[in-house]
């Protein structure tokens, strides 16, 4: 095998190099389908819960972008951000909340993430790891069966729902970050189109290209025609959104308002550093309108905005009256975005569940960090957007409760920096195996063939 490796190497001039990738990615992408492929089921149907779907449904039947919760009909609402559940409801509006319509709602969720890790070589070019290393990274991530939980025999996909697609832009929108200062007045419009389109799927994420604007600002390398675009395009492209929240609530809300909601849910006398561990206790039964009427009709009596604004002032003073507490539960929900735990109810990270997968990402995290030092070596523009992206995304997710799928928009980051120093050793090895594999071809033998 090794022999052939590099009979291919010595055969294939430079001059298909981009046909040899163009083919590798097209094969990176059917290897991955053929793993998150998703079976079609026929007694599936759209759900109503969580509130991405709620709202879905509402938008779909009714035409109103209402009624997040399943316990009562709230109202109009801000409480995601619009992108994702539009996108859900024109699925079941074109195909219906049956089987067919769930099954495209899976099917585009995989073929998005499937495309993601075909890029991946391309993302690592332009990030200054090269190609090999980003080839690495998707099979390491593949191997890992990263999303993936075992029913029995069969692999189900564990869906992140929007964190897919907010995976995808973000990859997009840090290579174009980083080749900007290269051709700015081609790279301006679509890296705007880019910060709108996420802005409306997860504002969350923004903060990542917030805190790359700030420090391109800071070094001096922006000017006022890349403010205009960088910053007003974005907030062009959502300015429907804004304005729409506006007249429907009499108040500014920047794109969603749950986060009074999520602080209040995570911070409380009950709590816990996970969400999935206060479903489990009860506590998120007791405190959230999902699951408690009487926080529902709160909801529908204040208004959305004034509630949330009266559950993070709730929040606020809960934190104040339990800063040890509140420290503690927000160490826990660090360590977990960073070195998943194991799902048991108390915080382990050892324990039964995905091991392969657990194990992979916290090989990958502990690599990332060595990896980081090489690219700043190799690349120092895209080590700095690399330690933006990871130092500025998560710090939300830290005060509120742990999700699993909250780390999957910048897990193909850690992913590709982990990949670094394996990488680094392959290119050390790798002369040597092909010096091997030529003297075994390269015989009086094979020249006369």
């Amino acid at each position: 095998m090794i022999a052939l490796v590099a009979k291919a190497r010595i055969y294939f001039g430079s001059g298909q190099t981009k046909w040899l990738w163009f083919s590798a990615y097209l094969l990176l992408f059917v290897v991955a389908l053929a793993q998150y492929w998703v079976p079609y089921d026929d007694g599936d149907s759209v759900p109503h819960f969580p509130e991405s779907f709620s709202v879905a449904w509402n938008l779909a039947e009714k035409g109103a972008y209402s009624n997040p919760f399943v316990t009562l009909h709230t109202g109009p609402s801000a409480h995601l951000a619009p992108a994702f559940p539009a996108f859900l409801a024109l699925l079941i509006h074109a195909l219906g909340g049956g089987s067919l319509g769930m099954y495209a709602v899976k099917a585009s969720a995989a073929l998005l993430l499937c495309i993601q890790l075909a890029l991946f070589p391309l993302f690592s070019r332009i990030l200054g790891m090269g190609r090999l290393n980003g080839l690495i990274a998707v099979v390491c991530w593949l191997f890992a069966r990263v999303g993936l939980v075992l029913h029995g025999r069969q692999a189900v996909v564990l869906f992140g729902w929007e964190a897919f697609y907010t995976a995808f832009l973000v990859a997009i929108g840090m290579c174009l970050c980083r080749r900007y200062r290269d051709d700015r007045s081609r790279l301006r419009w679509p890296l705007g189109i880019i910060l709108g389109t996420l802005l409306l799927t997860s504002p969350t994420a923004c903060i990542i290209f917030v805190a790359w604007l700030a420090y391109e600002a800071f070094l001096g390398c922006l000017t006022l025609i890349d403010v205009a675009w960088l910053v007003f395009l974005p907030l062009l492209i959502a300015f429907p959104w804004l304005v729409r929240n506006y007249h429907v609530f009499g108040r500014t809300v920047f794109v969603r308002d749950n986060f009074g909601l999520e602080m209040s849910t995570a911070n409380n006398d009950c709590s816990v550093y996970g969400f999935t561990e206060n479903l489990a206790n009860g506590c998120f039964a007791r405190i959230h309108p999902n699951a408690n009427i009487d926080e529902a009709k709160s909801v529908l009596a204040l208004g959305e905005p004034n509630y949330n604004a009266l559950k993070l002032s709730e929040a606020k003073h809960w934190i104040e009256d339990h800063p040890g507490r509140f420290l503690k539960l927000s160490g826990l929900r660090l360590a977990a975005f960073w070195l998943p735990p194991a799902g048991t109810p108390r915080f382990s990270f050892i324990g039964p569940g995905r091991v392969r997968e657990r194990f992979a990402i916290d090989l990958m995290t502990v690599l990332s960090v060595a990896g980081l030092f090489m690219l700043y070596r190799a690349d120092r523009q895209s080590a700095v957007l690399c330690i933006l992206g990871l130092l500025t995304y998560p710090v939300v997710y830290y005060l509120v409760s742990y999700e699993y799928r909250y780390r999957y928009p910048i897990l193909w980051v850690t992913f590709l920096l982990g990949s670094l120093p394996i990488t680094g050793a392959v290119h050390r090895i790798w002369p040597r195996i092909v010096h091997m594999a030529r003297t075994r071809l390269i015989t009086p033998q094979s020249l006369h063939d």
